[in-house]
C-alpha cells in the first residue's frame, strides 16, 4: 500500500513539475491596444502596448511577429510598425485627480506631488490639461505645455466638500479631449472609483469611451472601501488603457510613473484598411503577438469613419482651386495689358515719375497738370 502511495505521490509532483514547465515554456504576452485613430479612414493609425508576465514593456520587436484580423477576418496588405520613442510626436494628456473632502490630508498631497513629478517628465512638445473630480470636472489649465504650466495651480488645490461626480467628469473631459488636434491622446485619473449622483450612467460613459476612442488609465486607491475600485479597473479595461491599484497613498507617485511609462513605450501601428467599407459602424481590430514561445492578444472597437471626401479627393479639390486662381489672376493681367494696348499705353513711362504714358503723348501730362504727383514721386525715388 505504502508503495502504490509513493508511486503515485512520485507521478504527480512529476506532472505537476511538467505543468509548471510548460507554463515557464509558454510564457504569456500582455497586449494592449491603447487607441484607434480612425478617422482618415481607409489610413488608421493603431498604438499598441506589449508587456511580458512582469509588467515590463517588451520594445524592438519585429514587424513579422505582429499579426491583424478585423471582425476576425485576417488583415491583408502592409503596414509600418514603429516604436512610440523613436518618433517625434506629442501626446495630449488629461489628469482628472480627487479632491474631494475624504482625500484632506495625505491622499490629497501625494495625488499633487505625483502631478509635479509627472510634469517634469512632459516632453517639451506634450500638451497637459488638469481637474479636478467634483460634481463637474474643475478645470486648474487646458492644453499647456510644460515651460508654460504654472506648478502653484496644482500646489495649491485643497479639499473640497462636493460630491465627486466620477462618470459626469470623466465624460466632460472625454468630451473637450475628443475635440483637440493632437493625434495620441491620454486620460489618466486619480480616484477611489467613488460616484455619487452623477447624471450620467455608467453605461452612458462606456458609450463616450467607445466615440472617442481615448485610453483611460487609472490609479486606484484605497480611502473608504476597495469595493468601488473595480469601477476603475472596467473602465482602464473597456478604454484600452491600464489600471494600476496603489497600496499606499505614497505608492501614487510611482504608479503615475508606470502609467508615464506604459504610455511612451508602445508601438505606433499605420495600416491601410482596404477590405473594410467606411460604413460609420464600429469593427474590432485583434493584435496578436507572438515572440518565440510567448504569445498575447488584445483587441479593441473602432469606427470605420465615412469621410464625405477621401484624402486624395481633397488634395485634388486644393490643387484645382489653386489651379484656376491662377488662371484667374493670369487673364486679369492678360485683359488689363490689351485695355492699355486699346488706349495706345505701351511700356513707355516717365522719366520723371516713372508712370506708363501713351506713345502719341510728347510730355508727361501728369507732370504737367498734377505736380503733386511729381513732387511725392521724386521723393520716392530719394
Amino acid at each position: 500500500m505504502k508503495g502504490k502511495l509513493l508511486f503515485f505521490a512520485v507521478v504527480f509532483i512529476q506532472l505537476a513539475a511538467l505543468a509548471f514547465c510548460q507554463d515557464a515554456k509558454n510564457e504569456r504576452l500582455t497586449v494592449r491596444i491603447d487607441q484607434i485613430v480612425s478617422r482618415e479612414f481607409p489610413d488608421i493609425t493603431v498604438y499598441a502596448s506589449v508587456e511580458n508576465q512582469a509588467g515590463d514593456a517588451v520594445q524592438a520587436l519585429s514587424p513579422g511577429l505582429f499579426r491583424f484580423r478585423i471582425d476576425a477576418e485576417e488583415v491583408s496588405g502592409k503596414w509600418t510598425i514603429t516604436p512610440f520613442s523613436l518618433r517625434e510626436e506629442p501626446i495630449d494628456y488629461s489628469v482628472l485627480f480627487s479632491a474631494g473632502g475624504v482625500m484632506e490630508g495625505e491622499p490629497l498631497e501625494f495625488q499633487k506631488t505625483s502631478l509635479l513629478r509627472f510634469i517634469d517628465t512632459l516632453k517639451d512638445e506634450d500638451t497637459l490639461s488638469v481637474y479636478t473630480i467634483g460634481e463637474e470636472a474643475v478645470t486648474l489649465f487646458e492644453e499647456q505645455k510644460k515651460g508654460a504650466i504654472d506648478t502653484v495651480s496644482v500646489s495649491g488645490v485643497s479639499a473640497s466638500p462636493g460630491q465627486p461626480r466620477l462618470y459626469d467628469s470623466l465624460i466632460s473631459v472625454l468630451r473637450k479631449a475628443t475635440r483637440r488636434a493632437v493625434r495620441r491622446k491620454a486620460l489618466i485619473v486619480i480616484s477611489d472609483g467613488r460616484d455619487q449622483g452623477s447624471r450620467f450612467t455608467k453605461e452612458q460613459l462606456g458609450t463616450v469611451l467607445t466615440e472617442s476612442e481615448i485610453p483611460v488609465y487609472a490609479i486606484g486607491m484605497r480611502i473608504l472601501s476597495t469595493q468601488s475600485l473595480s469601477v476603475l479597473n472596467e473602465i482602464a479595461d473597456s478604454s484600452g488603457g491600464a489600471y494600476i491599484y496603489a497600496r499606499n497613498t505614497k505608492d501614487i507617485p510611482d504608479s503615475l510613473k508606470k502609467i508615464y511609462n506604459k504610455i511612451t513605450r508602445s508601438y505606433v501601428i499605420s495600416m491601410e484598411v482596404k477590405s473594410l467599407p467606411a460604413d460609420n459602424l464600429p469593427h474590432s481590430l485583434e493584435l496578436t503577438v507572438t515572440d518565440g514561445d510567448a504569445t498575447g492578444k488584445g483587441s479593441k472597437t473602432f469606427i470605420a469613419v465615412k469621410n464625405p471626401l477621401p484624402p486624395w479627393l481633397k488634395w485634388a479639390v486644393l490643387a484645382a482651386a489653386l489651379f484656376i486662381l491662377i488662371v484667374i489672376c493670369v487673364a486679369q493681367i492678360l485683359i488689363r495689358m490689351r485695355k492699355r494696348r486699346r488706349m495706345g499705353i505701351t511700356r513707355r513711362r516717365c522719366p520723371v515719375c516713372k508712370i506708363r504714358m501713351k506713345d502719341s503723348w510728347d510730355e508727361c501730362p501728369f507732370c504737367k497738370y498734377l505736380p503733386q504727383k511729381k513732387r511725392k514721386t521724386k521723393k520716392a525715388a530719394l
